[in-house]
């Protein structure tokens, strides 16, 4: 059975439509998806009903931002009940701390001599939650940078003149709301975390001790090597596997939906529970 675990739509910063990212997955035979957007469950209804159209199992997600030892952490949240009414209150939290942070960052680029207000009027006319990479296109869009990657060397990147450090809730209250909807917690692409390896397993024993079930072992980007060593933590701290290709836009040729998403025999699969049968892929 073919799997993927972590995709993105417009209703975070993904390109296509919930339903355009559905008949894409159901055309490159995926036969399980989770749509997991930043902070919002905003576009799994629309999923769903596309996914029941090409009888595709649809797992309703989501991928929560948190704080561990001031670094941005990100975790899945998997087979949610999307209309959980804490798991709703937390993510307009979230939603509005977002919208602070495009404020701010927006006011700082007025201030650098660039269009804040019109920048900000662009972002905030997209229909999912604003992001810096939203931002960054606004900016090319605008003329004002000629990438996507130069917005963020020069302006948005951490440590930049218009950039703003989150201030996401703690990592243990996030796996407790996503505890609470009924969903299982697991650590979105741990590999890519700045952190040293002591660091990491200390990341790891605190999403334990949190709640935390599952380790996203194989992952877009991700080499062999990454996944080896990912697949080995999970096994010492009794995680099970996930896999997903963090999908965002098709003109990323590099990272299709479901691409080599095996996971490596010696890891639990978190969707065994669910798909007694299914390996991936």
């Amino acid at each position: 059975m073919n799997i993927d675990l972590h995709t993105h739509s417009n209703r975070s910063d993904g390109s296509l439509t919930p339903t355009e990212l559905v008949t894409r997955a159901a055309a490159a035979g995926i036969e399980v998806l989770a749509l997991t957007d930043h902070d919002t469950v905003a576009g799994l209804a629309e999923a769903q009903r596309c996914a029941a159209g090409h009888g595709m199992s649809l797992v309703p997600g989501v991928e929560i931002s948190a704080s561990w030892r001031a670094q941005a952490i990100h975790v899945l949240g998997l087979w949610i009940d999307p209309a959980a009414a804490p798991l709703l209150d937390a993510l307009d939290s979230q939603a509005e701390r977002r919208r602070d942070r495009m404020r701010t960052m927006c006011a700082r680029l007025g201030k650098l001599g660039l269009p804040g207000a019109e920048l900000l009027a662009v972002v905030e006319a997209h229909p999912g939650l604003p992001t810096r990479t939203h931002l960054a296109d606004a900016m090319v869009a605008g003329g004002h940078v000629k990438r996507t990657d130069e917005a963020f060397r020069k302006y948005l990147g951490a440590g930049k003149r218009a950039n703003v450090a989150a201030e996401w809730p703690p990592l243990d209250k996030v796996v407790g709301w996503i505890r609470a909807a009924g969903g299982v917690a697991a650590l979105a692409h741990p590999a890519r975390y700045t952190l040293s390896p002591g660091a990491r397993r200390q990341l790891l024993a605190d999403f334990v001790a949190a709640g935390g079930a599952a380790l996203e072992v194989v992952t877009g980007g991700n080499g062999a090597q990454h996944v080896e060593a990912v697949a080995t933590l999970a096994v010492k701290y009794g995680l099970m596997g996930s896999v997903g290709s963090d999908f965002h836009n098709p003109e990323h040729t590099w990272n299709p939906l479901g691409r080599s998403l095996k996971l490596p025999d010696c890891v639990t699969p978190v969707w065994r529970s669910y798909f007694k049968e299914a390996t991936a892929p």
